[in-house]
């Protein structure tokens, strides 16, 4: 017998009292089926609620060919009659969220006469997918139209319309459907097929918007949050832009000039750096000279430095190099040849000082947990020059 789902009944209902029906393991918790049950199971792009059911909590909820399961972390006794309690922040939350985004799902496939192709309401934010390409210019105006809805308050309507009615009805849906169809209207902003909860009204779902739009295949990608949600994005981002404000000592409505002239004031230090670290690569590699095999130590390099200094060097050279850098509590190295396989070397400090790394016959980078002193010894005893 199918569970009578009572959530339809009335969304705001979040204590009740049913009847176990059946209570099945299922892995490490359990399956408990009532006879009627408020908690939603998830669907239609909604996850499920959450709560405790006779004193053991309810970590998932799923329906399947009518009967819904409650997973809960405690049996329970068929039979027995049973308090539900759902968790209201979490299931307000997903009303909020589930409503909003069908206002403004229906703003804008009525708009552009497209489709909403993908739902997906994540725990921080919901994806929403359209067969369109929808103009950046245009989603300020969509979320402020999607929030005069909410300003008026507007009643949302959940009716289940005949066959003959719903031909004659235009409304969304991502499936051709069968059967018994329940219809969610929105005001004039929406009326679309759905198996969600919803608020009664739209000034419960607090505000709308939109906080990024990619193109996703050939269409658009929306994320959106609302109500609840969209309150701690703007007490987050409030909270970051006072502490960009302070960092930079400018108010927080200039924090972007302020980065901006911040961001070129780096790039233009960076190309200073850059010159002057080509200069050092260079008077190194004029100090070696044609020695054919060259151990350099060099500070305040990074990998690439490395590299590019090993490079300098064989191009004078036409030999080998080994180049450290001072790297945490160790040594990072760069073992670069043109006319030898580098990896036995690396061998070889593997061995001695137990250096990690890796890399082709003719260039080796890793890391040394060695002091330099260590590594001039060893690197003198092979026959180089220590620089």
């Amino acid at each position: 017998m199918e569970t009578v789902k009572l959530y339809y009944d009335n969304a705001y209902t979040m204590d009740f009292v049913g009847k176990v029906v059946s209570c099945e393991p299922k892995g490490k918790n359990f399956a408990v089926v009532l006879e009627g049950t408020y908690f939603y199971p998830e669907g239609g792009g909604q996850p499920a609620d959450i709560g405790t059911l006779g004193g053991t909590k309810v970590t998932d909820v799923r329906e399947k060919d009518g009967i819904i399961s409650h997973i809960t972390d405690k049996p329970l006794e068929v039979g027995a009659e049973v308090e539900g309690h759902i968790d209201w922040n979490h299931r307000f939350d997903l009303m909020q969220n589930h409503s909003g985004e069908h206002i403004l799902s229906g703003i804008i496939c009525g708009k552009y006469g497209c489709d909403n192709v993908g739902f997906h309401m994540g725990k921080d934010a919901i994806l929403i997918d359209f067969n369109t390409k929808i103009p950046a210019e245009d989603l300020p105006v969509l979320e402020r139209t999607a929030n005069e809805a909410i300003w008026r308050n507007v009643a949302s309507k959940v009716t289940y319309p005949s066959k003959e009615e719903l031909e004659k009805l235009e409304y969304r849906s991502k499936k051709a459907l069968e059967g018994k169809v329940r219809i969610m209207a929105i005001g004039e902003y929406d009326c679309c097929a759905c198996c969600g909860t919803h608020v009664q009204k739209a000034g419960e779902i607090g505000m709308v918007k939109i906080l990024s739009a990619q193109n996703y295949k050939g269409g658009t990608r929306l994320e959106i949050v609302c109500g609840m949600r969209a309150l701690a994005d703007y007490d987050e981002k409030t909270e970051n832009a006072a502490a960009i404000s302070e960092l930079l000592s400018v108010p927080t409505g200039k924090i972007a000039k302020a980065t901006e002239a911040l961001l070129k004031e780096r790039d233009e230090l960076k190309q200073i750096i850059s010159r002057m670290k080509w200069e050092k690569i260079n008077n190194i590699a004029e100090k070696v000279g044609e020695t054919p095999k060259a151990c350099v130590f060099a500070a305040d390099f990074d990998s690439k430095d490395m590299v590019h200094l090993a490079d300098t060097i064989l191009d004078k050279t036409g030999g080998t190099a080994a180049v450290f850098a001072p790297a945490g509590t160790g040594y990072a190295f760069v073992l670069m040849s043109r006319t030898e396989d580098m990896r036995p070397m690396a061998a070889e400090m593997k061995e001695a000082f137990g250096s990690k790394g890796g890399g082709k016959p003719e260039a080796v980078q890793g890391r040394a947990e060695a002091k330099e002193k260590e590594l001039k010894a060893f690197f003198a005893e092979k026959g180089y020059t220590v620089f």
